[in-house]
């Protein structure tokens, strides 16, 4: 059916005058041409790294690094499959676009924690990130054979792996990590995935901007691996090649040279408003332009959107699949094979709630549903406080600490969108917005505290630079606790944190509500915006609240276990000695405690890289005044990117994982917790114990240390590694040959015994090692894996195979410019993890 589009966009194309073929090259926005019936195509791009970054009902899964360490191909496929339904329910209800701009990421950043991105790849290792990202295309664009369910985009093409200068800076990589290592991902998109979208990346490669790049867009991607899609650029890589990167003088020849290489969409709009002026120069020819318009135009009708609805199958798909409960309790499922168990002295974990009187819940990330970047916001959100209480039937207590991520207590007026520092907030809010907070206790509180960012974008209708926010206790025109005035603090997204004494003629005692108004300055008065103008005049966006001072909460005591909920510390702020008492004091009041910790995107985020890989502010003090009060400590490590937890691993019983797992994640981590569920998940990279162990973070080179592959020394973590309840054994090894000859394959067999009394996932991994070689080889490296199920006393098969065409089975040749198989004798590993490898096997590789 491909041939068929793209014979019918040319059609297209060729109707259309010069005048009318420039706009189509914006992402923002392709307008209609009436006269051949051109419906116009809002937005190239939407998100959906791990679910549709909407406002609810959508569903959020783990982020995709999350997801890499369940080891679980065919979960990738399922959560995929929904998040592509969920895009199709709002297409239906509200026009959403059916092209989207993530998933998958695999740009190899994953290669060092420092990359503020790095929460959005699934692994450092180039074939686990080629498995998952194939099946989030599959699962993305579906399997019927005339239409494409959505369009999904592989980015960001390539060596984009550093964040804080990748409009700057240029990625020197060398040949061999070039093709052995940064494009194997994007290959298996291309090949195996048949992915209709590839993004550029913002920086250079050797000196020049992969969004003016002829090899890149052209040769490779098109000529050597068969890629029939179309190119986007992020957003504004085409502008960069002049402003940032200085390669060319102009922006019309930054955009004749884009296009010329083989990009095809802007995000931004120097190709809009350049292009014209680069046909006039004679940078570019129109029928370049035709070309490129072809492949944006052929994905359009592979959507179905030239088709009578019905004659796609994808528009069965219900409204009502939106937040479902099935699409929550896979969520919860895909949070719970993400999991990594770290370690667990003498059984320390499962809890048993059976025994427990008390249990404190400690640290920042203790009563946030933690999502991550580019996420929607659902409607529920399960934080751990929140989820440990439900699995405990304890009747939810009111928090000290309230944010707009909680859903089940917060009632909006005023818009909800995801925040770039983690969680959500409220934003676009307008003179006379409103919000309210249900359920929060106020004994013992004297001072109410606000976090707030307010900026006046240029260009805006509106006339304000800030405005000032109300509380009021118990209704709109209740009694007045306090005012702020806010002002502008440079952005959006520019957070401040203000402080006012709560203003009572009396103590406030018990449960409230809280409400907040929002008014414009009246020395600075907001003109209500229409629906068509831009959305910079709101006042402020708001994330937080809470009240000091506080102490231990205490939750209504329904049940056997009474929960303490003490924060202790924020997550990147300095040492706060009230909110470290509390801490203490609860924990040393109860029989366990858990302290959630971990970075968020105060720390890493788009655009911002990491310099340092331990636990921000003082989390890693707060940790050990908790164990000092209660050696029955035991860290759930809640964050956006691995932390080096070396002291907590030398002395804490027991350490359980979580990158961002979605909006079931305090669910998960109580069925973890409480033994309901067995933990399975492996790590999906390296932890590393400082950034000692690491090269440069602009290295680019991979025998530099990089990766399990040619990492020496001793990490926190290996790669694959991952604890169980379970107890397994690995036995009994049968190679279907000795040989592995052209055209071939190698079946492998191993037999799983589980010797516990509790069902458990196992991951089988397999590893290659060349002991003698012309050329320099990784250590070990990933060739195969399969997680299985085993019941209690089970033994199970596990079936592998390597075949003669797997990559890793070559080197890129500098020389001859092709990958070169060197006949060898080739070591098999069959292990847990990279580093605790079980049984062996050898095999002699044919030429």
């Amino acid at each position: 059916h491909f041939e068929n589009a793209r014979r019918r966009a040319a059609a297209l194309v060729a109707k259309l005058t010069l005048e009318e073929k420039i706009p189509q090259f914006s992402a923002m926005a392709a307008p209609a041409v009436e006269r051949i019936a051109l419906p116009a195509f809002k937005y190239y791009g939407s998100e959906a790294l791990h679910g549709l970054m909407h406002g609810g009902p959508v569903t959020a899964f783990p982020m995709p690094l999350a997801l890499g360490c369940s080891w679980n191909r065919a979960l990738v496929l399922q959560v995929f499959t929904t998040v592509s339904d969920e895009i199709w329910a709002w297409h239906k209800k509200n026009g959403q676009s059916l092209a989207v701009f993530s998933p998958p990421t695999v740009n190899m950043g994953a290669r060092d924690p420092r990359w503020g991105r790095i929460a959005e790849n699934y692994s450092e290792d180039p074939h686990l990130v080629a498995e998952m990202a194939v099946n989030t295309i599959h699962g993305m664009q579906g399997n019927d054979p005339r239409y494409l369910k959505t369009i999904a985009c592989a980015k960001h093409f390539i060596a984009n792996d550093t964040d804080s200068d990748r409009e700057m800076t240029s990625a020197t990589v060398d040949p061999r990590s070039f093709w052995e290592y940064y494009s194997r991902g994007f290959e298996a998109c291309v090949r195996d995935g048949h992915v209709f979208s590839v993004m550029s990346s913002y920086n250079e490669m050797n000196g020049i901007p992969t969004t003016a790049s002829p090899f890149l867009l052209t040769y490779l991607l098109r000529k050597r691996w068969g890629f029939q899609g179309y190119v986007i650029s992020d957003c504004d890589a085409v502008g960069d090649i002049c402003n940032t990167h200085h390669f060319v003088p102009t922006l019309a020849e930054a955009a004749a040279l884009a296009v010329n290489a083989g990009c095809d969409i802007n995000c931004g709009d120097t190709l809009e408003k350049n292009l014209g002026e680069a046909v006039k120069e004679m940078l570019i020819s129109e029928s370049t332009l035709d070309a490129s318009l072809t492949r944006s135009f052929t994905g359009r009708i592979l959507l179905g959107e030239y088709d009578p609805p019905e004659q796609n199958p994808y528009h069965a798909i219900p409204i009502s699949c939106l937040e479902s409960p099935e699409h929550r309790e896979l969520a919860c499922e895909a949070a719970r094979q993400s999991i990594v168990l770290f370690k667990n002295d003498h059984h320390t974990l499962p809890l048993d709630k059976k025994s427990l009187k008390k249990i404190a819940l400690i640290g920042p990330m203790a009563d946030w549903c933690h999502l991550g970047g580019y996420s929607g916001t659902p409607w529920n959100l399960v934080s751990p406080l929140k989820g440990i209480r439900k699995y405990l039937d304890i009747a939810s207590g009111a928090s000290y600490q309230k944010r707009a991520t909680d859903y089940a207590q917060l009632e909006s007026r005023a818009q909800l969108e995801p925040c770039s520092e983690g969680g959500d907030h409220l934003a676009h809010i307008n003179d006379g917005s409103s919000a309210v907070y249900n359920r929060v206790l106020f004994t013992g509180a004297t001072e109410f505290q606000v976090r707030i960012a307010s900026h006046q974008q240029e260009g805006c209708c509106a006339s304000t630079q800030g405005g000032i926010l109300e509380v009021h206790l118990d209704g709109l025109d209740g009694p007045r606790l306090c005012t702020f005035r806010v002002s502008d603090t440079g952005d959006p997204q520019k957070w401040v944190n203000l402080s006012a004494p709560i203003q009572s003629d009396k103590l406030i005692e018990g449960e409230h509500s809280v409400y907040l108004r929002f008014r414009s300055d009246p020395s600075h008065p907001i003109r209500m915006m229409s629906e068509w103008e831009v959305p910079g005049g709101d006042l402020f966006n708001f994330q937080s609240f809470r009240l000091t001072p506080e102490r231990p909460e205490k939750a209504a005591h329904h049940g056997p276990v009474e929960v303490l909920h003490a924060p202790g510390c924020t997550t990147v702020g300095s040492k706060d000695s009230t909110l470290f008492a509390a801490a203490v004091q609860a924990a040393k009041e109860a029989d366990v405690a858990l302290v959630f910790a971990g970075a968020d995107e105060q720390v890493d985020r788009e655009g911002r890289d990491r310099t340092s890989i331990a636990l921000p502010g003082v989390q890693h003090e707060l940790i050990q005044a908790v164990y000092a009060a209660n050696p029955k400590t035991i860290l759930v490590i809640s964050s956006n990117a691995p932390v080096a937890v070396n002291w907590e691993q030398e002395n804490l019983p027991a350490i359980l994982g979580g990158l961002p797992l979605g909006e079931q994640q305090g669910r998960a981590m109580a069925e973890v917790l409480f033994g309901d569920a067995n933990p399975g998940g492996k790590t999906s990279t390296t932890w590393f114990r400082g950034v000692d162990d690491l090269p440069d973070f602009h290295d680019y080179d991979m025998s530099h240390g990089r990766t399990y592959m040619y990492f020496r020394g001793d990490p926190l973590y290996p790669f694959g590694y991952g604890l169980s309840y379970s107890n397994f054994d690995y036995g009994n090894l049968r190679l279907g040959g000795d040989v592995l000859a052209p055209g071939g394959k190698i079946t492998l067999q191993v037999d799983v015994t589980n010797k516990s009394r509790r069902d458990g996932d196992e991951t089988v991994q397999l590893y290659i090692h060349f002991s003698h070689s012309a050329v320099m080889r990784p250590i070990r490296q990933l060739v195969n894996f399969e997680r299985v199920r085993v019941k209690a006393g089970e033994t199970r098969t596990v079936t592998l195979t390597l075949g003669y065409e797997d990559r890793a089975l070559r080197y890129w040749d500098e020389d001859k410019y092709a990958f070169v198989l060197e006949p060898a004798e080739v070591d098999l590993l069959i292990g847990t993890s990279s580093a605790d490898i079980k049984l062996r096997g050898k095999i002699r590789l044919i030429g």
